[in-house]
């Protein structure tokens, strides 16, 4: 039976960073560590079908981004140099989709070569662009399995490689879906609803640093909750960032309101009354109600 690993998903990107710096400074951490079944954890295979299930969905929107989409922040300034080319409308979107549809065909090119499926056109002439990534999706969700477990770079590393200068990203499969995915949601404009969230002072050093994070992802994918300050660099999970605010909330302050106030006051008799409501108002009894007319001789029905 094979030494059990850890898994080389998101699901470890904590505990790779504690243990890191457990090393450098010589210390113990209490990052649970994910074991892999044997390379990746379920959670990142359920993470990685729901990913390529997202896909067609995502790459429709990216189609109407150009016709429904908002403005971008303009980023050209004086100095910017000048471009020998106009990007034409939807320019963009369309880039975006050659590049995630070339890595989808390409994923399931090299999975029909390597399962011995037999070898199709990478697409089909007279099909449909959505029917077609459609059809390469439902192909690499059957076999995702295999994809993240038995590929033959399923254990290489999800981060990329350096070589010299250039940057060299990783073969990974699960790394790839979810670099495309993610890529996919940041043009859409999905992944804004994070940043609208404001968060206490970190328990650790004091600082207004505290944001969810996007890398970091536990088996349940909810994101874990770090200190964006350097020399901090604090994680919390979702359940020690309630109990945290809740401590900082006074006691006094905790406890519920009542609802409901009752007031004692004295009864009041018919001497002490003002004489206009004299024999109008009795005890156990309410004062009439007044017309809208405010007509002195008419009372609502």
């Amino acid at each position: 039976m094979p030494t059990p690993a850890p898994c080389l998903g998101v699901c470890n990107t904590a505990w790779r960073r504690a243990e890191h710096h457990a090393l450098a400074t010589h210390t113990d951490h209490d990052v649970p560590v994910t074991w892999g079944a044997p390379i990746h954890c379920p959670g990142c295979v359920e993470r990685a079908t729901r990913h390529l299930e997202e896909l067609p969905e995502l790459l429709v929107a990216v189609t109407r981004e150009p016709l429904y989409g908002q403005r971008g922040v303009p980023t050209a300034t004086m100095h910017s140099a000048p471009t020998d080319t106009t990007p034409w409308p939807g320019q963009a979107a369309r880039l975006l989709i050659d590049r995630i549809a070339g890595g989808l065909a390409e994923t399931a090119a090299e999975l029909r070569r390597l399962r011995g499926l037999g070898d199709r056109p990478v697409r089909t002439p007279g099909v449909r662009e959505e029917i077609w990534i459609a059809g390469t999706v439902r192909l690499l969700i059957a076999h995702v399995e295999w994809l993240l477990q038995e590929h033959p770079l399923a254990s290489e590393s999800h981060d990329p490689a350096r070589v010299g200068r250039d940057v060299v990203p990783s073969g990974n499969p699960a790394a790839q879906i979810a670099h495309w995915h993610r890529a996919a949601v940041r043009f859409t404009g999905r992944d804004k609803a994070p940043e609208t969230k404001r968060f206490a002072p970190c328990k650790r050093c004091g600082g207004p640093w505290l944001t969810e994070s996007r890398d970091l992802r536990l088996v349940n994918d909810q994101p874990y909750i770090e200190c964006q300050d350097p020399d901090c660099q604090a994680l919390f999970t979702h359940a020690e960032y309630r109990d945290y605010v809740r401590s900082l909330i006074p006691a006094a302050a905790r406890q519920e309101p009542d609802v409901h106030t009752v007031l004692d006051l004295p009864a009041l008799d018919d001497d002490e009354l003002p004489p206009v409501l004299r024999g109008t108002l009795s005890r156990g009894s309410t004062l009439p109600g007044r017309h809208p007319d405010a007509t002195p001789d008419k009372t609502l029905a």
